[in-house]
């Protein structure tokens, strides 16, 4: 797959090595910010005295808050696109049994639904108004996760392997943010990671492969 362009429309990349170094810390100032406060405390100053930067370097790659949203918004989506690409070829995954394939599948997609996507989530729909950014990245993981189980359809018990993967993993998308009725609070990852195989392996395969659902150590996309 080509890689993905993460050029903001209206920004023209720096060229000298101090700017590209005052542009990351903007940024990386930016990020911080959203993850500790979300978009609200997202502001010019906040940013410029987090960076140790200027308005004025600011103001010389961004319009305003409304520009660098769009350019955070294109660029954390896509670089995370990119790091999944790099994913799906940075092992033989057909060599795994399809149990543990399929619980490396519903950890991985627990990580992208549960780790930065809260916020990243929260700054697409304030760069653009909703989840377009969001829901392009969700499609290319199911899309991702569905050509690995389907390269195993000989042991997909199922009259339509293609719908029974597809609706599996939205399945799993949809118990990933369980709360345990006793506390009221989000399940830990091993339980959602063991139930959630125990239930894609039950509708793909009703036997159920035997062997742990404990997963493989997927690529951080978020690092």
């Amino acid at each position: 797959m080509a890689p993905v362009s993460t050029e903001h429309t209206s920004l023209t990349p720096p060229k000298q090595t101090r700017s590209r170094r005052t542009l990351e810390r903007i940024v990386q100032a930016s990020l911080s910010i959203l993850d500790e406060q979300g978009p609200a405390g997202l502001t010019v100053q906040a940013v410029v005295a987090r960076a140790e930067s200027s308005v004025g370097s600011f103001y010389a790659r961004f319009k305003g808050k409304s520009d660098l949203l769009d350019y955070l918004g294109e660029r954390v989506w896509q670089e995370a696109l990119e790091r999944w690409s790099e994913a799906l070829a940075s092992r033989d995954w057909f060599a795994l049994e399809l149990r543990e394939l399929a619980a490396g599948s519903v950890g991985l997609l627990f990580d992208a639904q549960r780790s930065r996507a809260s916020y990243l989530r929260a700054l697409d729909r304030a760069a653009r108004g909703n989840d377009d950014a969001y829901s392009a990245f969700r499609k290319r993981l199911l899309n991702g996760i569905s050509e690995l189980l389907l390269a195993r359809r000989d042991e997909i018990d199922h009259l339509q392997p293609e719908l029974a993967v597809r609706l599996g993993l939205l399945a799993v998308l949809g118990v990933v943010d369980a709360e345990d009725p006793t506390s009221g609070k989000a399940l830990p990852r091993p339980v959602i990671v063991k139930e959630a195989t125990d239930l894609l392996l039950g509708y793909l395969v009703p036997a159920g492969p035997p062997g742990s659902s404990e997963g493989v150590e997927f690529f951080d996309i978020w690092g």
